[in-house]
């Protein structure tokens, strides 16, 4: 006669409770060994996305690639990954990497497109959404981080792409801020970074407060825009003590001038406005410090 198993010995009841413990332990030793493995938990896209070099240390929030996912639809392309929000007409994030073999010379596109790989039942916004309403098109990957071919640049005139951005902050503050990203790309380093727009109400060039645009779709106007960046030397494998990450948070508006570095925060202060977890697959015990910075600007 067989022996009975320990399971056999259980009332049904008692079974259910053992089989939760089961999968409770085993949560718990994949935690472990995801963060031996030097994989610590984020947010999560599918793997391909997850491989794509534009997020090689994690997505800030999660998106998905299903329709239902209306408000953090994942768009993951070799130029860029997104989060795009149908509500607010609006990326919540995107997040790219810049290196020098990324800058080149094609000629910059001028013809904004609506982005054909939206699900049909989204609306696609369209260039003339913005039409006569004092706010820039502006970009969140900026043109000529992707000016090495003419393919890859008229990927980033998709609207999905593109904030309702108003005049002075485009032209000036964040205009320079993504040239001096490029400059150090340029010197041997490549660059991680996430930006996004946050909040409702930003001010245009009529210098009139204004929460949306478009007619038939509005589209929020953002409050501010944000922009967090980690510098490494070309080829380094992970961030370390010393590696320079910081971050800028800009009103949306008209009173923004050329100085960008007086708009530099501690990246921690993004996450808190935001709700988001910048660069989720470097271990807290490396990045957490290194958010608390407002003196590592390269």
């Amino acid at each position: 006669m067989a022996s009975k198993s320990f399971l056999d010995e259980l009332t049904p009841t008692q079974r259910v409770i053992a089989g939760v413990v089961i999968l409770v332990i085993a949560g718990v030793v994949a935690l472990v060994r995801s963060r031996q493995e030097g994989h610590p938990p984020g947010p999560q896209g599918d793997q391909q996305t997850l491989e794509n070099r534009n997020v090689r240390f994690g997505m800030p929030a999660e998106a998905k690639h299903d329709p239902a996912n209306r408000e953090a639809y994942l768009i993951d392309r070799p130029q860029y990954v997104l989060s795009y929000n149908d509500a607010t007409k609006n990326p919540n994030w995107v997040c790219w990497n810049l290196t020098a073999s990324d800058i080149g010379t094609a000629e910059r596109d001028t013809s904004f497109e609506p982005d054909p790989d939206l699900p049909k039942d989204f609306y696609h916004v369209k260039p003339s959404d913005y039409t006569a309403s004092g706010f820039d098109r502006g970009h969140m990957c900026a043109s000529k981080d992707r000016s090495n071919s003419k393919e890859d640049n008229n990927i980033l005139f998709y609207m999905t792409n593109i904030i309702p951005q108003a005049p002075n902050n485009n032209q000036k503050g964040w205009r320079l801020l993504e040239e001096h990203c490029r400059s150090l790309a340029k010197k041997n380093s490549e660059l991680y970074i996430a930006c996004g727009p946050h909040g409702r109400g930003g001010f245009g060039k009529d210098e009139v407060k204004h929460f949306t645009i478009g007619k038939s779709h509005p589209i929020t106007v953002p409050e501010s825009v944000w922009k967090v960046v980690m510098v490494l030397p070309n080829k380094t494998a992970a961030p370390s003590a010393d590696t320079p990450v910081f971050a800028v948070w800009m009103p949306n508006d008209q009173t923004v001038d050329s100085d960008w570095k007086k708009y530099v925060v501690p990246v921690s202060t993004v996450e808190q406005r935001t709700g988001y977890k910048f660069f989720p697959f470097v271990h807290d015990d490396v990045a957490g410090p290194l958010k608390t910075h407002t003196d590592r600007v390269p």
